[in-house]
């Protein structure tokens, strides 16, 4: 099998940090996911490279493992570290002409080092295992399948009522029933529904991230909505009710006489349900906006020119 370089199939260096791989990582996922690519071989290799290079590089031991021992990474164990004892005990075994170190007190009492012996010598090292199999029903050499990661948008609307997914992986498709307040981020594992494991192997899982579509409308601060609201002069002036849209259907305000532009009306229990707590809701935040006429008839002119007068003629009273 030819060398793999996970650090390149990525687009990073080999200094790079957990979060510029987990970013290299989820920008080549979703350029290569069989959602976009339908029915290219080419780009569903791709993915697969990518997953498995983020496996190996997004794990600190694996990476560690990988950058000492190149392509045979899978295959050894660290040495030199000290057994029970406090000693460090190193075996060496020949492997066509070259040879290889670790820790034998690694394998003490484990299958693993049985494994080892048979991948380096053949089958002559089986007496305890039949057919196969490990006593605990693994294959030898069992490789569990890694992770799948896939991004969804939703609506705010859908967060809000609840909504279903179909997730296409070109191969299958799974379901996935969002409750209502799901939030922007929130993680979703769905077992089993990853890459397929090998020699027996547990299949990896898919892993599924929600993303909310901004709304034109409403911004979310946790289970609490804020939105802009606007109301006349006249009703801000005065007070009085104003409708108003939300998520839970059309309500009716009610504003303060002398309401200033900016102001924010709560409305309880208007906001998002608590994904964790269905029963309760946030609530809904008006940031009034008053709206100041552009265009006035001459009716509307001449009041507002007589209330003009009246106040010029209440303050020069004050001032006498």
């Amino acid at each position: 099998m030819a060398f793999k370089d996970y650090y390149k199939i990525l687009g990073v260096d080999k200094n790079a940090t957990p979060d510029a791989i987990k970013k290299a990582y989820r920008k080549l996922a979703v350029q290569y996911h069989p959602d976009k690519t339908k029915n290219d071989k080419r780009a569903e290799e791709k993915f697969k490279e990518v997953n498995e290079a983020h496996d190996v590089l997004s794990d600190p031991e694996k990476r560690k493992r990988y950058d000492e021992f190149g392509e045979n990474w899978e295959h050894f164990q660290h040495s030199g570290e000290a057994g029970p004892t406090g000693r460090s005990r190193k075996q060496q075994t020949g492997n066509r002409g070259g040879s290889f170190t670790f820790d034998a007190t690694d394998f003490e009492n484990d299958e693993r080092m049985e494994d080892l012996l048979r991948h380096f010598f053949g089958g002559q090292f089986g007496g305890a295992r039949q057919g196969g199999r490990a006593s605990g029903g693994r294959s030898y050499g069992a490789i569990d399948g890694n992770d799948l990661e896939a991004e969804i948008q939703i609506t705010l609307e859908e967060a809000f009522a609840g909504s279903a997914r179909m997730i296409d992986l070109g191969t299958e498709k799974h379901r996935l029933t969002l409750k209502r307040g799901v939030r922007d981020g929130q993680q979703f594992r769905l077992r089993g529904k990853g890459q397929p494991g090998r020699n027996g192997g547990k299949n990896g899982d898919l892993l599924v991230h929600i993303r909310i579509a901004p709304h034109p409308r409403y911004t979310r601060e946790g289970i609490n909505l804020h939105c802009r609201h606007h109301v006349d002069l006249i009703t801000a002036v005065l007070g009085g009710k104003t409708r108003v849209h939300t998520l839970h259907g059309d309500k009716m305000a009610t504003l303060q006489p002398g309401t200033q532009n900016g102001a924010s009306l709560r409305m309880r229990g208007l906001g998002m349900p608590d994904y964790d707590h269905p029963d309760t809701s946030g609530d809904l935040y008006l940031d009034i906006q008053v709206d100041i006429p552009r265009q006035l008839s001459p009716e509307e002119r001449d009041l507002f020119n007589k209330l003009a007068d009246l106040k010029h003629h209440h303050r020069h009273a004050e001032n006498l």
